[in-house]
């Protein structure tokens, strides 16, 4: 009986945590983030902090109400405390292994749902607390043993040029690049806009989301355009931010961070028939050559919106 009392009580205070987080998303369309992780976990999800919040929020108040009513239900054949418990903590040590394992940050707010969730199953009984600790470690094995790069990263025929939502070039391109870019960033719209006349180069755009259109004109589409492969070159790279130039060469891929440097290498390389010195050597990585990553001003974060003006 005492267990249930406090059970009730831990309840009732997580129901109004998730509430007040609730009115906060509500409000500024983010829930109010305890550290970084908290932000890097939201752009992963696919649900907004107002809908994972207002779950909580459902859940916290079922598990209250089952608990408050338990005498009553007593002659079910269904638990449902313990039913409700044991279906919280699986969805709650999910998200808490793809934090660990995935997406390597932490969400301080979802590690205290996770421990409300995880104390309610140890305070209701042995046979909870041992099923409980059993699901969560089973869940957590599972994530560790799995890569969660996408699929299509193992497809023997994909590549930066198939992934492409199209390519622009004139009459004998004499160079071959990639432009990975993001719709809403300002500064990936500059360099767009450099490439509305004709130049020597072959331009592939591979945007990092799922784009309606482009206002470019000449663009071919490609059949195969995957957003999300662009976005996992960015990722094995260790680059955060856009636009990215990827040039090819004799000598491998060349890559270039920032509206500025990659302007000055369209102006320089694309607009003239001359080849320049862009790069010091490339240095050998295994089948490949990668060049040292060119850096300039004028990047947007690719985890969230961009908050640099132009320049």
């Amino acid at each position: 009986m005492r267990n249930t009392i406090i059970m009730a009580a831990l309840a009732l205070c997580a129901s109004i945590l998730t509430a007040v987080q609730t009115v906060i998303s509500l409000i500024s369309g983010a829930g109010a983030c305890f550290n970084d992780g908290c932000q890097v976990v939201e752009q992963l999800s696919v649900l907004s902090p107002l809908v994972l919040n207002l779950m909580g929020l459902i859940f916290f108040q079922a598990v209250f109400w089952s608990l408050y009513f338990r005498d009553r239900m007593a002659a079910s054949r269904v638990d449902w405390p313990g039913l409700l418990l044991i279906c919280g903590l699986s969805f709650d040590a999910a998200l808490m292994a793809y934090q660990l394992f995935a997406a390597h940050a932490l969400c301080a707010y979802c590690v205290l749902v996770f421990a409300v969730v995880l104390l309610l199953n140890l305070l209701y009984s042995r046979r909870q607390m041992a099923l409980g600790l059993v699901t969560a470690a089973g869940i957590m094995v599972s994530f560790s043993i799995l890569t969660f790069s996408p699929a299509v990263a193992y497809m023997p025929d994909v590549s930066l040029k198939n992934a492409a939502y199209g390519k622009k070039s004139c009459s004998a391109p004499s160079k071959e690049v990639h432009l990975i870019f993001s719709a809403d960033c300002p500064h990936c719209r500059a360099v767009l806009d450099a490439l509305k006349n004709c130049n020597s180069c072959e331009f592939y755009l591979n945007p990092i989301e799922d784009i309606a259109a482009l206002e470019l004109p000449g663009i071919e589409r490609s059949a195969g355009f995957s957003p999300q492969l662009n976005r996992l070159v960015l990722s094995v790279l260790g680059i955060d931010s856009v636009p990215v130039l990827v040039v090819r060469s004799d000598e491998g891929y060349r890559f270039i961070k920032g509206a500025g440097g990659i302007l000055d290498y369209i102006n320089q390389a694309c607009f003239t028939q001359e080849e320049i010195t862009f790069f010091e050597p490339s240095l050998d990585i295994g089948a490949e050559a990668f060049s040292p990553i060119s850096e300039d001003d004028g990047q947007c974060s690719v985890a969230s919106d961009c908050l640099d003006p132009l320049p």
